[in-house]
């Protein structure tokens, strides 16, 4: 019995050695991706964008720029002239955190250390899209104003040393709710998983089954075998968009901000562009089981690059330029975008012309390995 089970394994592993394709697959990617999100997480949340609105431009206002610049969790990064622009870098995604600095605020500070005043007030927009980083940004900065408070007061001799009242506005999610953060990256990734999968098992279920070489014989044009494969695909992750879309706004409550038509095209466009990479996989696969395995590899690695669990912003540059290959990160930020921002095509036409480029690419693949496998 033992000598029958060792003959076994034996085989085993000679078949896993001859694949070199599944081979590399099972062997770097879970290291990539443990090696990605272990270097993420040990990076935290770090050097948030800023964006400071100083109405006041006096020394002491310069000095809290500073202090705020030199927080590890806070990077100033733009100067702006008007609340206008504060929510254009806000909608945009490219400032996490704003803070205004009224006129007459080193003036009214003077007033506060000769007790001739109340409290001066410093105002703080927040992006509240990401709540995670939302928080560490609000609770940095609010450090950094307390600090400062705190110096003026001790500098001055008084007992209270909170001479400064920030206050504080978060857009997009008032209340931090995590769940208005996560459930459109869980929708994401669903959709996503679902469309590989339905499109990887279309050649690679002809094949298993014996009924691709009858396919071969047929009069069918390679691109007329693609896409037959492929529009069966974009219906069932269309389909499983809507009814997932449907759970989320309904069970969930969910806010649906901006438009769900342009949400509703986008979503569209990345299914096809999922497909096209499906197509792929499926060509490559010998069975439907090693199609499934592919998704599931192709899955790890995209998720570790998408800001499904860590901020794209937080990775190595060589790392986010990876990222910017890879649809599922679009399509996360779109979601995310379009349901809790409001925001319109302007903002993410990026993000749409990204996930255009990469359908085309893909679907061209696709066609190449379809044609490739019947001839």
């Amino acid at each position: 019995m033992f000598v029958r089970i060792w003959n076994v394994i034996i085989k085993e592993l000679i078949q896993f050695a001859r694949d070199r394709l599944l081979t590399g697959f099972i062997l770097l990617a879970p290291v990539l991706q443990l090696l990605l999100m272990a270097q993420n997480v040990e990076r935290g949340i770090s050097e948030q964008p800023v964006a400071i609105l100083d109405l006041d431009r006096s020394r002491l206002s310069r000095q809290l720029i500073v202090d705020l610049d030199n927080s590890d969790e806070l990077q100033v990064q733009f100067y702006v002239d008007n609340y206008e622009q504060i929510h254009e870098l806000l909608d945009g995604g490219d400032a996490r955190l704003a803070v205004v600095i009224p006129a007459g605020f080193a003036e009214r500070l003077l007033a506060v250390r000769q007790a001739a005043a109340r409290q001066v007030q410093v105002q703080l927009f927040a992006d509240g899209t990401n709540t995670m980083a939302a928080s560490v940004t609000l609770s940095a900065a609010g450090n950094v104003l307390s600090r400062f408070s705190a110096d003026l007061a001790v500098s001055s001799g008084l007992m209270v040393p909170e001479i400064i009242d920030f206050r504080t506005n978060i857009r997009f999610n008032p209340t931090m709710d995590i769940r208005d953060y996560t459930i459109p990256a869980q929708l994401g990734f669903i959709i996503y998983q679902v469309t590989l999968a339905v499109a990887a098992l279309g050649l690679a279920r002809e094949r298993e089954l014996g009924t691709l070489e009858q396919l071969m014989v047929t009069p069918l044009r390679h691109f007329e075998l693609t896409l037959g494969k492929g529009l069966p695909a974009i219906a069932i992750g269309g389909l499983n968009f809507g009814v997932m879309w449907i759970i989320s706004l309904t069970v969930f409550d969910t806010p649906m901000n901006g438009s769900p038509l342009l949400l509703i095209a986008l979503s569209l466009l990345f299914i096809t562009t999922q497909v096209g990479w499906g197509l792929v996989l499926s060509a490559i696969s010998r069975t439907q089981q090693q199609a499934i395995l592919f998704v599931f590899i192709q899955a790890m690695v995209d998720v570790a690059f998408s800001g499904f669990l860590v901020p794209v912003k937080n990775m190595p540059e060589a790392l986010q330029m990876i990222a910017r290959f890879v649809p599922l990160q679009h399509y996360l930020a779109i979601l995310r975008s379009v349901m809790l921002k409001g925001a319109g095509l302007e903002e993410l036409w990026r993000n749409a012309a990204a996930l255009a480029i990469l359908g085309i690419v893909m679907w061209g693949l696709g066609l190449r390995a379809v044609a490739r496998q019947v001839d």
